[in-house]
This record gives structure tokens, C-alpha cells and sequence, in this order.
């Protein structure tokens, strides 16, 4: 073998080397990813980046609006959560909550995979209070998610499209 197939060797090797080393270490980001699942969106530092990718208004039979329901979504951790604001502070809470939002998680093949409410979040809204978010899911790539907003008693709701 001459010199300059020797370091042509090398070379090769240590390509392939760290072209598989790629493929071993997406498995595991991937796994540390789901890992956010059900976790505290601002107390994970995901919440830092977050943007809103839908939202809808929270509207009842008669066209009322109480407030709005927002996906939100963190790039750096890949995860999305629930949010939901009231334009005016709750009335009451009967005891239980006034309102509260869910985030739902779908695979890739677009099967349901998990919800979370606010009460895995920083908890749902009670009498005085303006709004709440949810525990975050995975959502990167392969990975879909949606919310839903509701005034308790079955009073109003919105749903934000899958993102």
C-alpha cells in the first residue's frame, strides 16, 4: 500500500466513523426529547422560545367570546403545551375550576398519543384568575400536536388546528 492510499484509508474511516456516529446519537435526542413529555414548559427553560404556531377563540353557542387558546412551541426543545387566556378575570369556579385547557399529542401516523391539562401545568383556572398552560409534549419531527380551551360547565370552547 503507498502513502497516499494509506491517508486515503484513513480518511475513510474516519468519515464513516462519524457519519454512523450521527446516526447513533439521533436515537438517543429523539428519546431525550419525549423525555420533556408531561414536564413544566417555563420551569424546563422551554417556554424562553416559545412562539404561537395556532390558536382560536374560546366561544360560546352565541358567539361570545371569553378569551383564547393557544398551541405553543418551543424550537430549541422541540415540544409543544397549552395555553388558554380570558379577556376578563373568572367569575366563580364552582368548587372545581372555571377553565382549563388540554394539549394533545399524535404520532406519525397520526394516531392520539397523550393529553395533558392544566393541571399538570400551573394548574387550571379558578375564581380571579386569567389563565393557564399545560405540560408540554414532543413535537418534533413525525410528531403533531394540538389544544383545546373550555369554560367549565360545557359554557364555551376553541381549538387550535394540529401543528
Amino acid at each position: 500500500m503507498t502513502l497516499s492510499q494509506g491517508i486515503i484509508k484513513k480518511w475513510l474511516i474516519l468519515f464513516v466513523l462519524c457519519f454512523s456516529m450521527v446516526f447513533a446519537i439521533t436515537p438517543i435526542n429523539k428519546a431525550f426529547a419525549l423525555s420533556y413529555d408531561g414536564s413544566n414548559p417555563v420551569s424546563t427553560g422551554c417556554a424562553k422560545d416559545a412562539v404561537t404556531k395556532s390558536y382560536s377563540g374560546i366561544v360560546d353557542r352565541y358567539d361570545n367570546v371569553y378569551g383564547k387558546v393557544e398551541l405553543k412551541w418551543s424550537a430549541k426543545c422541540r415540544t409543544s403545551w397549552g395555553k388558554i387566556t380570558l379577556y376578563r378575570a373568572a367569575p366563580y369556579d364552582k368548587g372545581a375550576f372555571y377553565a382549563n385547557a388540554n394539549v394533545y399529542s399524535y404520532n406519525s401516523s397520526g394516531n392520539y398519543r397523550e393529553v395533558y391539562t392544566c393541571a399538570s401545568g400551573n394548574g387550571a383556572i379558578m375564581k380571579g384568575q386569567t389563565s393557564c398552560y399545560t405540560a408540554q409534549v414532543y413535537n418534533g419531527a413525525g410528531y403533531t400536536a394540538k389544544a383545546k380551551g373550555y369554560i367549565n360547565w360545557g359554557i364555551a370552547s376553541g381549538m387550535t388546528n394540529r401543528y
